[in-house]
């Protein structure tokens, strides 16, 4: 039996995926490639955006469109969306899993699919909340085969007015910390290279008294050739702490993304953020002070609403000074269930998308001029498959492509001097190992 599985939103899906795509290949499903003939079709669903379930619900009609006779579920955040349920689309799938996403898929297919009798009758297609301190069997699988997303929280207990995680996902819950180093061990006895710490909210991590700087440091005395990226990181507390392993273990990629969402004063209280642009301004510069060569990134939102051009051009200004070298900048789409999704004053979506251009703009500069500052520099690249064939990333993620002639293994380590930008891309540098 063949299964697919295509993951749409973040690197929590992305390592849930994994896990589910592991069992299923321990359970002797093949494995294949989204859009390839399958008997099981897996969708790991977001819904945290109007957008996002949109493309979970394009994924669902073109999935059964494709495959007529495959079974399909979707799993996660938009397995719960009245939006979903309210659609054609949800005709096509033949079972929704919501959040907490099970451990194994099994229980949950029809006999045919696999060797046991099939779903009990009125089955009810829901899993039990993970605890505080929860554990997950054994390790995700992942197709680059150099990178590993680990799961180490779910779940988060703010309220942005126009998040639907909360909802989506349920409380704050932390991973076991001896679980999650039994499965970093895995992961690297697989061959694994970079392993990612993902969750909703990774930097209100607590488990055992011990916060994420403390993970972080744990993770970091096990043996072997590797490194460890994080997360989308919240600013917070524990930032100062992880501002000075970071500066002290080379081990640790160089590289914060550090959710901003918006540098007007005004909107940022808006969206219910928990903190002020003073104090992310002060997180981003220490930051920048104190790691030499760091890679800040940000998310950036625009066209909330109350952005007028004064609010708007405040966020830019506030942008145009911070020490950024990556930044994702998006239109707001309004989110059903949240408060601000029945707010007035958005703006119209063409100046929306003005504004989007400019910070994209403002983006593409900053990237190329932290890229410029590193060349000269020789960094430790991890080799990727993929196009061009010789390229592969930098602990402070720049892409780094190296001369096409030269045999370089996938997933090794090689020291690099980086020579000079490349045309095209804003993170590209071209390198020669040293």
């Amino acid at each position: 039996m063949r299964a697919s599985l295509h993951t749409l939103g973040c690197r929590l899906n992305q390592a849930d995926s994994a896990r589910l795509a592991a069992d299923l290949q321990a359970r002797g499903f093949e494995l294949v490639p989204w859009g390839s003939p399958a008997e099981l079709l897996v969708i790991n669903s977001c819904a945290v955006t109007g957008i996002a379930a949109q493309k979970t619900r394009q994924a669902l009609s073109q999935a059964r469109k494709r495959n007529p006779n495959a079974y399909i579920i979707v799993c996660g955040c938009a397995a719960t969306d009245p939006e979903l349920a309210q659609s054609n689309a949800a005709n096509y799938a033949d079972l929704l899993l919501p959040n907490p996403k099970p451990n194994s898929l099994l229980p949950f297919l029809p006999s045919e699919l696999c060797h046991h009798d099939g779903p009990p009758q009125g089955l009810d297609a829901t899993v039990k909340a993970l605890p505080e301190g929860f554990t997950l069997p054994g390790s995700g699988v992942f197709p680059e085969r150099t990178r590993a997303n680990l799961k180490i929280q779910d779940g988060c207990n703010f309220r942005c007015t126009y998040c639907i995680v909360p909802q989506m996902r349920g409380p704050a819950r932390s991973r076991d910390l001896d679980d999650i180093l039994r499965e970093t061990r895995e992961l690297l006895d697989n061959g694994y290279r970079e392993i990612v710490l993902t969750g909703v909210n990774i930097a209100y991590y607590q488990n055992s008294g011990h916060d994420l700087a403390d993970l972080v440091a744990k993770l970091l005395r096990l043996p072997g050739d590797f490194r460890i990226r994080l997360g989308s990181t919240e600013p917070g507390p524990v930032l100062d702490k992880l501002i000075g392993v970071m500066k002290s273990e080379p081990k640790l990629c160089r590289f914060l993304h550090l959710p901003l969402q918006n540098g007007d004063p005004d909107i940022l209280r808006r969206m219910a953020r928990r903190y002020t642009t003073t104090q992310y301004a002060d997180a981003v510069n220490r930051a920048a002070a104190e790691i030499p060569g760091v890679c800040l990134g940000t998310d950036i939102m625009v066209g909330f609403p109350g952005e007028d051009d004064t609010a708007f051009q405040r966020n830019y200004d506030f942008l145009s000074a911070l020490p950024l070298g990556l930044m994702h900048v998006f239109c707001y789409s309004p989110r059903p269930g949240t408060p601000a999704a029945t707010w007035p004053g958005r703006p119209a979506p063409q100046v929306a998308h003005e504004r989007e251009a400019r910070l994209l703009e403002l983006a593409k500069t900053k990237a190329e001029t932290f890229a410029r500052s590193q060349l000269g520099t020789t960094l430790q690249v991890l080799m990727e498959t993929g196009q061009p064939v010789n390229h592969g990333w930098s602990d402070n993620y720049l892409k780094v492509v190296l001369p096409p002639d030269l045999e370089v293994d996938v997933n090794t380590f090689h020291s690099c001097t980086l020579r000079e930008l490349l045309p095209g891309e804003d993170r590209a540098v071209a390198g020669t190992i040293v």
